[in-house]
Protein backbone atom coordinates (compact mmCIF):
# COMPACT_ATOMS: atom_id res chain seq x y z
CA UNK A 1 0.00 0.00 0.00
CA UNK A 2 2.74 2.44 0.97
CA UNK A 3 4.68 1.55 -2.14
CA UNK A 4 1.64 2.26 -4.33
CA UNK A 5 1.07 5.60 -2.67
CA UNK A 6 4.68 6.66 -3.23
CA UNK A 7 4.41 5.71 -6.90
CA UNK A 8 1.25 7.72 -7.33
CA UNK A 9 2.74 10.85 -5.71
CA UNK A 10 5.89 10.50 -7.80
CA UNK A 11 3.86 10.26 -11.00
CA UNK A 12 1.75 13.29 -10.05
CA UNK A 13 4.84 15.35 -9.23
CA UNK A 14 6.40 14.48 -12.57
CA UNK A 15 3.25 15.53 -14.40
CA UNK A 16 3.13 18.88 -12.60
CA UNK A 17 6.82 19.48 -13.29
CA UNK A 18 6.33 18.72 -16.98
CA UNK A 19 3.41 21.16 -17.21
CA UNK A 20 5.43 23.88 -15.50
CA UNK A 21 8.31 23.42 -17.92
CA UNK A 22 6.05 23.50 -20.98
CA UNK A 23 4.05 26.76 -20.83
CA UNK A 24 3.59 26.91 -24.63
CA UNK A 25 0.01 25.70 -24.56
CA UNK A 26 -1.23 28.18 -21.93
CA UNK A 27 0.72 31.06 -23.52
CA UNK A 28 -0.76 30.31 -26.93
CA UNK A 29 -4.27 30.25 -25.53
CA UNK A 30 -3.78 33.62 -23.80
CA UNK A 31 -2.59 35.37 -26.95
CA UNK A 32 -5.25 34.03 -29.29
CA UNK A 33 -7.90 36.61 -30.30
CA UNK A 34 -11.38 36.23 -28.85
CA UNK A 35 -13.95 34.67 -31.19
CA UNK A 36 -16.00 37.16 -33.19
CA UNK A 37 -18.83 38.67 -31.19
CA UNK A 38 -17.34 37.70 -27.82
CA UNK A 39 -15.55 39.82 -25.24
CA UNK A 40 -11.82 39.27 -25.03
CA UNK A 41 -10.73 37.01 -22.19
CA UNK A 42 -8.86 38.50 -19.23
CA UNK A 43 -5.28 39.17 -20.24
CA UNK A 44 -6.09 39.20 -23.96
CA UNK A 45 -4.39 42.43 -25.03
CA UNK A 46 -2.50 43.94 -27.92
CA UNK A 47 0.08 46.70 -28.22
CA UNK A 48 -0.85 49.71 -30.34
CA UNK A 49 0.71 53.02 -31.38
CA UNK A 50 -0.76 56.10 -29.72
CA UNK A 51 0.03 59.81 -29.52
CA UNK A 52 2.00 59.02 -26.35
CA UNK A 53 3.89 56.01 -27.68
CA UNK A 54 3.04 52.33 -27.57
CA UNK A 55 0.37 51.13 -25.15
CA UNK A 56 -1.27 47.86 -24.18
CA UNK A 57 -5.05 47.73 -24.64
CA UNK A 58 -7.71 45.03 -24.31
CA UNK A 59 -9.05 43.38 -27.45
CA UNK A 60 -12.73 43.96 -28.25
CA UNK A 61 -13.58 46.02 -25.14
CA UNK A 62 -17.32 46.33 -24.62
CA UNK A 63 -17.49 49.41 -22.38
CA UNK A 64 -15.66 52.24 -24.15
CA UNK A 65 -15.54 55.93 -23.16
CA UNK A 66 -14.40 58.52 -25.71
CA UNK A 67 -13.21 62.08 -24.99
CA UNK A 68 -12.34 63.16 -28.53
CA UNK A 69 -14.88 64.03 -31.23
CA UNK A 70 -12.57 63.13 -34.10
CA UNK A 71 -12.03 59.65 -32.69
CA UNK A 72 -15.74 59.30 -31.88
CA UNK A 73 -16.37 60.19 -35.52
CA UNK A 74 -14.01 57.42 -36.68
CA UNK A 75 -15.34 54.79 -34.27
CA UNK A 76 -18.92 55.57 -35.28
CA UNK A 77 -17.98 55.27 -38.95
CA UNK A 78 -16.42 51.85 -38.22
CA UNK A 79 -19.57 50.67 -36.48
CA UNK A 80 -18.03 50.46 -33.00
CA UNK A 81 -20.55 50.75 -30.18
CA UNK A 82 -19.25 53.51 -27.91
CA UNK A 83 -21.05 53.55 -24.57
CA UNK A 84 -19.82 56.75 -22.91
CA UNK A 85 -19.28 60.15 -24.53
CA UNK A 86 -18.99 63.80 -23.56
CA UNK A 87 -22.08 65.71 -22.50
CA UNK A 88 -22.75 67.23 -25.90
CA UNK A 89 -21.39 68.09 -29.33
CA UNK A 90 -21.85 71.15 -31.51
CA UNK A 91 -21.52 69.03 -34.66
CA UNK A 92 -24.85 68.13 -36.20
CA UNK A 93 -23.57 65.07 -38.07
CA UNK A 94 -22.32 63.57 -34.78
CA UNK A 95 -25.58 64.08 -32.85
CA UNK A 96 -26.72 60.45 -33.34
CA UNK A 97 -23.51 59.22 -31.72
CA UNK A 98 -24.54 60.97 -28.47
CA UNK A 99 -28.11 59.72 -28.33
CA UNK A 100 -28.81 57.20 -25.58
CA UNK A 101 -25.21 57.15 -24.34
CA UNK A 102 -23.77 57.66 -20.88
CA UNK A 103 -22.50 61.23 -20.59
CA UNK A 104 -19.21 61.54 -18.71
CA UNK A 105 -18.27 65.22 -18.74
CA UNK A 106 -16.70 67.54 -21.28
CA UNK A 107 -13.60 67.31 -23.47
CA UNK A 108 -11.71 69.35 -20.87
CA UNK A 109 -13.32 68.17 -17.62
CA UNK A 110 -14.33 64.51 -17.26
CA UNK A 111 -17.11 63.62 -14.84
CA UNK A 112 -15.26 61.04 -12.77
CA UNK A 113 -18.30 59.98 -10.79
CA UNK A 114 -20.26 59.16 -13.95
CA UNK A 115 -17.20 57.53 -15.48
CA UNK A 116 -16.62 55.36 -12.42
CA UNK A 117 -20.25 54.23 -12.50
CA UNK A 118 -19.87 53.33 -16.19
CA UNK A 119 -16.80 51.18 -15.40
CA UNK A 120 -15.02 51.54 -18.75
CA UNK A 121 -12.73 48.84 -20.10
CA UNK A 122 -11.02 51.38 -22.37
CA UNK A 123 -10.85 55.18 -22.36
CA UNK A 124 -9.91 57.06 -25.54
CA UNK A 125 -8.78 60.69 -25.26
CA UNK A 126 -7.52 63.52 -27.44
CA UNK A 127 -5.34 66.57 -26.93
CA UNK A 128 -8.13 68.58 -25.31
CA UNK A 129 -8.26 66.04 -22.45
CA UNK A 130 -4.48 65.95 -21.98
CA UNK A 131 -4.52 67.39 -18.45
CA UNK A 132 -6.84 64.63 -17.27
CA UNK A 133 -4.91 61.77 -18.87
CA UNK A 134 -3.08 60.53 -15.76
CA UNK A 135 -6.18 60.53 -13.60
CA UNK A 136 -8.21 58.77 -16.29
CA UNK A 137 -5.46 56.16 -16.56
CA UNK A 138 -6.08 55.24 -12.93
CA UNK A 139 -9.64 54.17 -13.80
CA UNK A 140 -8.98 52.03 -16.90
CA UNK A 141 -6.51 51.54 -19.76
CA UNK A 142 -6.35 54.97 -21.44
CA UNK A 143 -4.94 55.90 -24.83
CA UNK A 144 -4.55 59.33 -26.40
CA UNK A 145 -5.30 59.03 -30.12
CA UNK A 146 -4.97 62.65 -31.23
CA UNK A 147 -4.15 62.83 -34.93
CA UNK A 148 -0.89 64.52 -35.91
CA UNK A 149 -2.42 67.36 -37.91
CA UNK A 150 0.92 68.13 -39.59
CA UNK A 151 0.49 64.73 -41.29
CA UNK A 152 -3.27 64.60 -41.19
CA UNK A 153 -4.18 62.05 -43.84
CA UNK A 154 -1.46 59.48 -43.12
CA UNK A 155 -1.86 59.61 -39.35
CA UNK A 156 -5.66 59.54 -39.46
CA UNK A 157 -5.50 56.39 -41.58
CA UNK A 158 -3.11 54.84 -39.07
CA UNK A 159 -5.65 55.54 -36.31
CA UNK A 160 -8.40 53.90 -38.38
CA UNK A 161 -6.23 50.80 -38.87
CA UNK A 162 -5.44 50.67 -35.15
CA UNK A 163 -9.10 50.87 -34.16
CA UNK A 164 -9.82 48.13 -36.67
CA UNK A 165 -7.32 45.91 -34.85
CA UNK A 166 -8.62 46.76 -31.37
CA UNK A 167 -12.28 46.16 -32.19
CA UNK A 168 -11.98 43.37 -34.75
CA UNK A 169 -12.99 45.68 -37.61
CA UNK A 170 -10.00 45.16 -39.89
CA UNK A 171 -12.04 44.76 -43.08
CA UNK A 172 -14.14 47.83 -42.32
CA UNK A 173 -11.01 49.86 -41.55
CA UNK A 174 -9.35 48.88 -44.82
CA UNK A 175 -12.46 49.78 -46.81
CA UNK A 176 -12.79 53.11 -45.00
CA UNK A 177 -9.16 54.02 -45.70
CA UNK A 178 -9.72 53.28 -49.38
CA UNK A 179 -12.80 55.50 -49.40
CA UNK A 180 -10.83 58.36 -47.82
CA UNK A 181 -7.94 57.90 -50.26
CA UNK A 182 -10.35 58.18 -53.18
CA UNK A 183 -12.03 61.27 -51.79
CA UNK A 184 -8.66 63.01 -51.32
CA UNK A 185 -7.53 61.92 -54.79
CA UNK A 186 -10.67 63.51 -56.25
CA UNK A 187 -10.00 66.76 -54.38
CA UNK A 188 -6.35 66.79 -55.46
CA UNK A 189 -7.29 66.30 -59.10
CA UNK A 190 -9.85 69.11 -58.89
CA UNK A 191 -7.28 71.42 -57.23
CA UNK A 192 -4.65 70.97 -59.95
CA UNK A 193 -3.89 74.25 -61.73
CA UNK A 194 -6.25 76.24 -59.53
CA UNK A 195 -3.64 78.62 -58.15
CA UNK A 196 -2.35 79.35 -54.66
CA UNK A 197 -4.26 79.43 -51.41
CA UNK A 198 -4.18 80.85 -47.91
CA UNK A 199 -5.74 79.22 -44.85
CA UNK A 200 -7.09 81.75 -42.36
CA UNK A 201 -8.66 81.40 -38.93
CA UNK A 202 -11.09 84.18 -38.00
CA UNK A 203 -11.62 84.53 -34.25
CA UNK A 204 -13.79 87.58 -33.63
CA UNK A 205 -11.89 90.41 -35.29
CA UNK A 206 -8.55 88.62 -35.08
CA UNK A 207 -6.99 86.81 -38.04
CA UNK A 208 -4.33 84.10 -38.15
CA UNK A 209 -2.72 82.34 -41.10
CA UNK A 210 -1.79 78.65 -41.16
CA UNK A 211 0.84 77.06 -43.39
CA UNK A 212 1.66 73.58 -44.73
CA UNK A 213 2.83 72.16 -41.40
CA UNK A 214 0.00 73.55 -39.31
CA UNK A 215 -3.04 71.89 -37.78
CA UNK A 216 -5.44 73.73 -40.08
CA UNK A 217 -3.43 74.21 -43.25
CA UNK A 218 -1.46 70.99 -43.47
CA UNK A 219 -4.12 68.79 -45.04
CA UNK A 220 -5.05 71.44 -47.63
CA UNK A 221 -1.49 72.12 -48.74
CA UNK A 222 0.14 68.71 -48.24
CA UNK A 223 -2.69 66.28 -48.88
CA UNK A 224 -4.85 68.19 -51.37
CA UNK A 225 -1.88 69.84 -53.06
CA UNK A 226 -2.91 73.50 -52.96
CA UNK A 227 0.25 75.61 -53.25
CA UNK A 228 0.77 78.06 -50.38
CA UNK A 229 0.70 81.76 -51.21
CA UNK A 230 3.29 82.44 -48.49
CA UNK A 231 6.05 79.91 -47.83
CA UNK A 232 7.32 81.87 -44.81
CA UNK A 233 4.33 81.59 -42.49
CA UNK A 234 5.54 81.08 -38.93
CA UNK A 235 3.99 77.87 -37.67
CA UNK A 236 2.41 77.57 -34.27
CA UNK A 237 -0.63 76.06 -32.63
CA UNK A 238 -2.44 79.38 -32.99
CA UNK A 239 -1.05 80.28 -36.41
CA UNK A 240 0.62 83.53 -37.45
CA UNK A 241 -1.30 86.71 -36.61
CA UNK A 242 -2.06 88.64 -39.79
CA UNK A 243 -3.94 91.70 -40.96
CA UNK A 244 -6.26 92.57 -43.84
CA UNK A 245 -3.30 94.32 -45.45
CA UNK A 246 -1.34 91.06 -45.34
CA UNK A 247 -4.07 89.20 -47.21
CA UNK A 248 -4.29 91.97 -49.80
CA UNK A 249 -0.51 91.94 -50.26
CA UNK A 250 -0.29 88.15 -50.68
CA UNK A 251 -3.35 88.16 -52.94
CA UNK A 252 -4.30 84.46 -52.78
CA UNK A 253 -6.32 82.82 -55.55
CA UNK A 254 -8.18 80.91 -52.84
CA UNK A 255 -9.06 81.78 -49.26
CA UNK A 256 -9.88 78.88 -46.94
CA UNK A 257 -11.54 80.33 -43.87
CA UNK A 258 -12.30 78.72 -40.52
CA UNK A 259 -14.80 80.69 -38.45
CA UNK A 260 -13.81 79.69 -34.92
CA UNK A 261 -16.64 81.54 -33.22
CA UNK A 262 -19.27 79.85 -35.35
CA UNK A 263 -17.60 76.45 -34.89
CA UNK A 264 -17.76 76.56 -31.09
CA UNK A 265 -21.11 78.34 -30.92
CA UNK A 266 -19.92 81.74 -29.75
CA UNK A 267 -21.86 84.88 -30.55
CA UNK A 268 -20.20 87.63 -32.55
CA UNK A 269 -19.51 88.80 -36.05
CA UNK A 270 -19.41 86.01 -38.62
CA UNK A 271 -16.18 85.49 -40.55
CA UNK A 272 -17.92 86.44 -43.76
CA UNK A 273 -18.83 89.82 -42.31
CA UNK A 274 -15.34 90.36 -40.88
CA UNK A 275 -13.72 89.71 -44.25
CA UNK A 276 -16.21 91.82 -46.19
CA UNK A 277 -14.07 94.97 -46.43
CA UNK A 278 -12.35 97.00 -49.19
CA UNK A 279 -8.92 95.41 -48.64
CA UNK A 280 -10.07 91.80 -48.97
CA UNK A 281 -12.33 92.81 -51.85
CA UNK A 282 -9.21 93.54 -53.92
CA UNK A 283 -7.93 89.96 -53.74
CA UNK A 284 -8.35 87.46 -56.55
CA UNK A 285 -10.05 85.03 -54.18
CA UNK A 286 -12.79 87.53 -53.27
CA UNK A 287 -13.28 88.81 -56.81
CA UNK A 288 -13.72 85.29 -58.18
CA UNK A 289 -15.86 84.07 -55.32
CA UNK A 290 -13.15 81.59 -54.34
CA UNK A 291 -13.55 81.90 -50.58
CA UNK A 292 -14.29 78.56 -48.91
CA UNK A 293 -15.69 78.65 -45.38
CA UNK A 294 -14.41 75.41 -43.91
CA UNK A 295 -16.77 73.06 -42.12
CA UNK A 296 -16.74 73.32 -38.30
CA UNK A 297 -15.67 69.69 -37.98
CA UNK A 298 -12.30 70.54 -39.53
CA UNK A 299 -11.63 72.38 -36.26
CA UNK A 300 -13.61 70.34 -33.73
CA UNK A 301 -13.16 66.79 -35.05
CA UNK A 302 -9.92 67.01 -37.02
CA UNK A 303 -8.77 63.63 -38.28
CA UNK A 304 -12.11 61.90 -37.89
CA UNK A 305 -12.98 59.58 -40.77
CA UNK A 306 -16.25 61.28 -41.69
CA UNK A 307 -14.67 64.70 -41.13
CA UNK A 308 -11.99 63.86 -43.71
CA UNK A 309 -14.63 62.73 -46.18
CA UNK A 310 -16.74 65.84 -45.58
CA UNK A 311 -13.79 68.24 -45.83
CA UNK A 312 -12.25 66.73 -48.95
CA UNK A 313 -15.63 66.68 -50.70
CA UNK A 314 -16.20 70.33 -49.80
CA UNK A 315 -12.95 71.28 -51.54
CA UNK A 316 -13.66 69.03 -54.52
CA UNK A 317 -17.03 70.73 -55.04
CA UNK A 318 -15.49 74.20 -54.69
CA UNK A 319 -12.71 73.56 -57.19
CA UNK A 320 -15.05 71.93 -59.71
CA UNK A 321 -17.45 74.88 -59.46
CA UNK A 322 -14.57 77.21 -60.38
CA UNK A 323 -13.45 75.25 -63.44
Amino acid sequence: MLKSTVYTLTTLSAALLLAACNPQQSSSDASAPAPAGQTAAAGDTLTVATARGEASVPRNPERVAVFDWGMLDTLTKLGVDVGAVTDESDLSYLKPAFAGKTHVGTLFEPNYEALHAFQPQLIITGSRTAKAYDKLSELAPTIEMTVDTANMLANAKERITTFGEIFGKQAEAAALNQEIDQSFADAKAAAAGQGKGLVVLVNGNKLAAFGPSSRLGGWIHKDIGVAEVDADIKEGSHGQPISFEYIKEKNPDWLFVLDRGAAIGEEGAAAQDVLNNPLIAETTAWKKGQVVYLLPETYLAAGGAQELLNASKQLTDAFKAAQ
